[in-house]
């Protein structure tokens, strides 16, 4: 009896402590994505979506993600990073903020 007792507390303190990581992961900031940003124009055409992100608490950059479409069937869709000091990176940033 007194190991079955002590069997269900083990238990649901590692329920405890799973459920508390995930808090945690979730609140904890997280470092710049984008170690490399494009200083070039990336044409309208091969942009399918972008992100933008503000700075954080560990980045001190706004960061610019572009979806790149894939260039064909087989590739997958790439992911570039756009510098926010370019005439393309302001303006996106205009049309984010709107």
């Amino acid at each position: 009896m007194a190991y079955l007792l002590k069997s269900l507390f083990l238990l649901q303190l590692a329920v405890v402590c799973i459920q508390l990581s995930g808090v945690f992961a979730q609140t904890v900031p997280d470092r710049c994505w984008c170690l490399n940003t494009l200083k070039t124009r990336v044409p309208k055409s091969q942009i399918e979506e972008f992100f933008i992100f503000p700075q954080r608490e560990r980045c001190n950059n706004t960061e610019i993600i572009l979806s790149l479409k894939p260039e064909n069937t087989v590739t997958e869709k790439q992911q570039r990073c756009l510098s926010p000091d370019t005439r393309q990176g302001k303006a996106l940033q205009i049309c984010w903020n709107q």
